[in-house]
This record gives C-alpha cells, structure tokens and sequence, in this order.
C-alpha cells in the first residue's frame, strides 16, 4: 500500500476513534441514574476529581494525536506507533467494553466503546501488516518519477 494511502486511511481510523470515544462518554450521561450521580460528585461509582478529568480528556486527546502523528512522522516511526497504540487502545476499551458487560451494563455507551476498540484494534492491525512489508523506495528530493506508458495518436 502507498505510504500516503496508508497514513491518510490511519489518519481517518484514528479520527473515527475520537469520534466514538467521545460519543461514548457522551451516551454515558443518557444511562439511568448517571447524571444524579454525577451531581452528587460520582460516575460509574467513583469520584469526579481532576484526575478523573485528565483521564477522560486523555481518552478523547490520545486518538487526535495519533491522527496527526500518522500524518506528520516517518514510515516506520508510523507504523510501530499506530501498532504500539492501536494495541493499548483497543486493549483499554476491551477492557471497558467486557467490564461494563459483566455489570449487566449493556447499552449505547458500551457499543461505541466496542466500535471505538475494534478500530483501535483495526488500526493495530495495518500497524503490523505494514511493519512486514518490505521498505517501500523512497524517491530522492527533487526526482521525478517517471510514467512509462504508450500513449495512443490518432
């Protein structure tokens, strides 16, 4: 696959992500009983603190920057990246996912944290089957590739 190709394709996984991560967190506000308990100062049973912010701001923040990472770094920085934090992603939002699950938690909120982990795990895998591809050659600066076709006259 076309580096280009391969890091726009990621760039768009990686913005889908952020979308479901935040609509999840969103959808969390519409389960029974969550917004009394987030005025009492509680969610999902723990504490709203500064650090529970940060978390979730990291948690919306993390897919952005890969985004503009995929984008921005070279070839194969990029693909142990989106490898490195596909894979913790989607590990992280399993883990949500399965938790929530198994707490009889079942509705919106745990389907986009789902759909926000396969991606994560999507783009995990375009990581390693990029990694296994060999090195793509590099055109040097300034070089112009040339297209060998036929070209048809009339």
């Amino acid at each position: 696959m076309n580096a280009h190709l391969f890091r726009t394709r990621v760039a768009v996984l990686w913005v889908v992500v952020a979308v479901a991560t935040s609509s999840s967190l969103l959808l969390l506000l519409f389960v029974p009983g969550a917004l009394e308990d987030m005025v009492v100062g509680e969610i999902e049973g723990e504490a709203l603190t500064d650090t529970m912010g940060w978390f979730f701001a990291a948690v919306g923040a993390v897919p952005l920057v890969m985004a503009a990472t995929s984008l921005l770094v070279g070839e194969r920085v990029n693909r142990y990246s989106n490898l490195i934090a596909g894979a913790a992603f989607g590990l992280f939002a399993t883990y949500a996912f399965v938790s929530h699950t198994l707490a009889g938690d079942f509705n919106a909120h745990t389907v986009m944290v789902a759909v926000a982990g396969a991606l994560a795990f999507v783009i995990a895998g375009l990581g390693l089957v990029g990694l296994r591809q060999p090195r793509s050659l590099e055109v040097a600066p300034g070089a112009e590739r040339v297209s060998h076709r036929e070209e048809a006259t009339v």
